[in-house]
């Protein structure tokens, strides 16, 4: 019988009151060689949704290439009149590269 794995990167569709949703979980490895594999789940999902929701979580390295790309997510996604939050749940010396490099409205996003 095979374990049953978790995969890293995860798009999972669902509705709100007729608005479509994606919740898009990232967890384990979030570095440069995983950027081509995350854009693409990404961009993919960017015309079917109007609202997202991105979830980090288990991560055990995150580079700031990855935090660039999800800069970079969220503006794309406003720019297209769509609604996008974030969940972090990251152990604090993330947090801290984040603060430090300027990202810190993705530890702050409320909306």
């Amino acid at each position: 019988m095979e374990k049953n794995i978790k995969k890293p990167f995860v798009v999972m569709p669902s509705a709100e009151n007729g608005i479509k949703k994606a919740t898009i979980e990232l967890s384990g490895n979030l570095t440069l060689d995983e950027i081509p594999e995350i854009k693409l789940l990404m961009m993919q999902s960017l015309d079917k949704y109007q609202l997202f929701h991105v979830t980090l979580q288990d991560i055990e390295n995150i580079d700031l290439g990855v935090v660039q790309l999800l800069s970079s997510f969220r503006w794309t996604v406003e720019r297209k009149s769509k609604s996008v939050t974030f969940s972090l749940s990251i152990p604090d010396e993330h947090r801290i590269l984040l603060e430090h490099a300027g990202f810190v409205e993705l530890l702050n996003n409320n909306k």
